[in-house]
């Protein structure tokens, strides 16, 4: 396939994710596709053997493109592969998250083509946050079913299950790299409040999520997240309704707790083991 022309960019940013990150690759590298992908890899400075990872997986796949430099965290490192992306849809899968079948990329792209003048600007779909394989307390952080309609109100779609247009990114300036925990989530109320975006909600998993991400550490995490994402809304929205867009997403993410054997885990592990051999 011709890789200049991607119709999605994956952006995966590491630092140190040597036990979780072939994982990642392997799951954009089984992907049954009609159209081009890139993966662009940005390792901010890994001391591990991320890097030695990524660069055997670059030899083998050549939609894989890799960016080694020092970066001010995990926003601003987000921002390099938005600037060095070329498709026209970018999903940002992190270094210990995966795709979860081999089938999630064309699925996701079933209500758009390559260049099509009616491709929606937003793809929201499902994501699943746990333990591999694990039983007990998981997540899973479906995209809500009202969010292309109850706009402006709090309810926000998962970052790693949402291809997003390219252009629209960069035209909302990325992520604020300032932050350190909600500026993913500032992101999608920019775009929501600036541009009206066209949405189109899957119904299906798009990636799952390794349970212990910054953003999802414990309560402590979520409360300093939830204060940067209201002191981001209030010069826009106001106190009162800055208050309440972030008790909504409160009750998302509390909406989104289940318990008992997490899912999307069983099948990734037995195509991942069979690739590698």
């Amino acid at each position: 396939m011709n890789h200049l022309n991607p119709f999605i960019s994956i952006i995966t940013v590491s630092l140190n994710a040597e036990a979780t990150i072939e994982d990642t690759l392997v799951s954009v590298s089984l992907q049954q596709r009609s159209f081009d992908i890139e993966h662009i890899c940005v390792d901010g400075g890994s001391t591990d053997r991320t890097r030695d990872v990524v660069d055997a997986w670059a030899l083998r796949a050549g939609h894989i493109r890799r960016i080694y430099e020092l970066d001010h965290g995990i926003f601003d490192a987000m921002n390099k592969g938005l600037r060095a992306a070329k498709g026209e849809y970018v999903l940002f899968l992190n270094a210990d998250d995966f795709l979860v079948a081999p089938d999630t990329l064309a699925t996701a792209m079933h209500a758009a083509r390559p260049g099509g003048d009616r491709n929606p600007d937003l793809i929201a779909g499902d994501v699943s946050m746990g333990v591999v394989g694990g039983h007990g307390l998981w997540r899973h952080r479906r995209a809500p079913r009202l969010l292309a309609r109850a706009r402006g109100t709090g309810l926000f779609p998962i970052q790693q299950g949402l291809f997003a247009k390219r252009r629209m990114l960069e035209h909302a300036g990325g992520f604020d790299a300032c932050l350190k925990l909600g500026s993913d989530v500032n992101l999608f109320y920019d775009l929501e409040r600036r541009f009206n975006p066209a949405i189109h909600l899957l119904r299906t998993d798009v990636a799952f999520m390794r349970a212990g991400g910054a953003a999802n550490a414990g309560l402590r995490a979520v409360w300093l997240g939830s204060r940067e994402i209201y002191a981001h809304l209030v010069p826009t929205h106001g106190v009162v309704r800055s208050a309440i867009m972030v008790l909504v997403k409160t009750l998302q993410s509390l909406s989104e707790l289940r318990y008992g054997r997490c899912r999307h885990g069983r099948w990734f592990a037995s195509g991942a083991d069979h690739s590698r051999r």
